[in-house]
């Protein structure tokens, strides 16, 4: 048994977090885990199934938008991390920890924490943050000297390997995730609905779900009856933004939204097309899964999807990524050429089996953990030791000009939001309604600003109702195809009764910006609530 801290950057069961709890699931007597998360979430009753140990603390991941960080907030992140990886050390000692391996890219923790400990560390990249994402780490200089200090590197596909040697310089070892076949495998390859499509994943814009709603709704502009159904959560504003694209071209009937769901076997053994729709996969889970449980996957012709499903569209199809237009033509010629379906289902259900299998995985992970930990030298150990010493500096510098202390955990935000939506529920079975204390007010047309969750909630209640949203500003919002008015808070803002403000916390600036500008009314959302409750 080896003994290994694992650091998974999040605590709901995404992707990487799912092949790394597919290993341990069947390495039980090869691996004692113990589990590092940095906030409580649904994981932790897959752990907890399992019974592996794992422990909260608290960390901030060291990713942004491209080009949107401040040195500030590079800083406090870094302080996070150290100072998370101090924490670590006694996790360490009480476990007896041999190894750490960092699941994702996208955190430090790990490769701080093991320079501390002075034991291996392995760095499993899973992403592609500026393809995929438009991410980019904040500190790429730190992460190509941790990148450097890791004394094994893991990327999930070929391609994923080429691009992290191009932009850091360094070589990987390529091993495809495991996946659990008994979980997916299908045999009832004739039991699903020929005209039944889907798209798994998280709601998100990178994830591709607006091109499969678009081709959907030109095949069946087309004459052909389809079902799709969209499965995931995730960006509320993104999938608000879909669901008001079905209901203004009268979709619902062919297009579904239904929440994620951790077992998907029961709709993968309804429908026979599954779509793959990413900007830029690293690998593709969901694209495996599918395969497995023999669906026909339709998928972009980008990254670790095309790898997967290959060029000869002997174990599926590929499209080009963005056009929605070319996927419907892919989708059409599909449901044309439905001779080929037995053949593609059983080469690309074969290959996902062999190439996928989790016990190889297993083996190949096995074999690195033993080959590190039996090792009498720790490797390159002067320049980790120099590398560690610039961090203490760096850090201890911090804690002088800043007084950065560890942040245990803070969930603000999260918890104004639900209070805000206990009063508006409250409100609501009470019968005392938004749009009639805007009316007894004589406010008859209404600009939202905030386009979050509760700015999506305000619209959707108003909506045709005696009360119009005549425009939102949000500069998160994109809306190509124009269901809703858009403006921009630099612009002349056109002419309303109020501006109603649903961003929570410290606004003040804000609102003197919007009274700059303008001389509507502003009525913070927190006001409107309270105006319902004295009805």
């Amino acid at each position: 048994m080896i003994n290994v801290l694992y650091i998974v950057n999040e605590s709901e069961a995404g992707g990487a977090a799912q092949s790394l709890l597919d290993m341990l699931t069947v390495g039980r007597k090869r691996i004692c885990a113990v589990v590092i998360i940095p906030s409580e979430g649904s994981i932790e009753e897959r752990l907890q199934q399992m019974n592996i140990d794992y422990y909260v603390v608290p960390f901030k991941t060291d990713h942004r938008k491209i080009g949107t960080h401040t040195t500030e907030e590079t800083d406090t992140v870094f302080a996070s991390n150290y100072a998370a990886a101090l924490k670590l050390q006694d996790i360490i000692k009480q476990n007896k920890i041999e190894l750490i391996h960092t699941n994702s890219s996208v955190s430090n923790v790990g490769a701080i924490a093991a320079l501390m400990a002075d034991i291996p560390h392995i760095w499993h990249i899973r992403e592609l943050l500026e393809e995929h994402y438009g991410f980019e780490f904040l500190d790429k200089a730190l992460k190509k000297e941790l990148f450097a200090c890791s004394d094994k590197i893991i990327t999930i596909s070929n391609y994923v390997k080429n691009v992290y040697m191009s932009r850091y310089g360094f070589d990987s070892i390529c091993i495809y995730n495991g996946v659990n076949s008994d979980r997916f495998l299908s045999k009832g390859f004739d039991m699903k609905e020929e005209h039944c499509f889907m798209l798994a994943g998280a709601i998100s814009p990178q994830k591709g779900q607006a091109d499969a709603v678009k081709a959907a709704h030109e095949v069946i502009r087309n004459g052909i009856d389809i079902q799709l159904y969209i499965v995931g959560t995730g960006n509320y504003q993104y999938g608000w933004l879909l669901k008001k694209y079905v209901k203004e071209y009268g979709l619902e009937r062919n297009i579904h939204f239904l929440d994620f769901k951790n077992n998907l076997r029961q709709l993968r053994e309804k429908c026979l097309y599954s779509i793959t729709a990413s900007k830029m996969e690293a690998l593709g889970r969901v694209t495996i899964e599918s395969m497995m449980a023999g669906c026909i996957v339709i998928g972009a012709d980008t990254g670790g999807t095309a790898e997967i499903i290959g060029q000869d569209c002997r174990r599926g199809y590929l499209y080009r990524q963005g056009d929605y237009k070319d996927l419907a033509r892919v989708m059409q010629y599909a449901l044309e050429h439905r001779e080929n379906n037995v053949e593609i289902q059983k080469t690309a259900q074969n290959y996902s089996v062999e190439m996928f299998d989790v016990i190889k995985y297993l083996e190949n992970i096995v074999k690195m953990y033993e080959d590190l930990t039996r090792r009498n030298e720790i490797s390159d150990r002067s320049q980790k030791a120099g590398l560690l010493e610039q961090l203490s500096t760096r850090y201890g510098s911090l804690q002088d000009r800043t007084g950065y202390v560890y942040d245990s955990g803070g969930f603000g935000k999260q918890q104004a939001i639900q209070k805000t939506v206990q009063r508006w529920l409250r409100n609501k079975l009470e019968h005392k309604l938004l749009d009639t204390v805007l009316v007894e007010k004589e406010i008859y047309s209404i600009a939202i600003y905030g386009m979050g969750y509760l700015g999506c909630c305000l619209y959707d209640e108003l909506e045709g109702s005696r009360v119009t949203v005549e425009y939102v500003m949000d500069r998160r919002i994109t809306d190509p195809d124009g269901l809703i008015k858009i403006v921009d808070l630099q612009e002349m803002l056109p002419e309303v009764d109020a501006i109603v403000v649903t961003v929570l916390g410290e606004v003040e600036a804000l609102i003197d910006h919007i009274k700059a500008k303008c001389s509507y009314t502003i009525v913070m959302l927190s006001e409107l609530l309270e105006w319902c409750e004295n009805i």
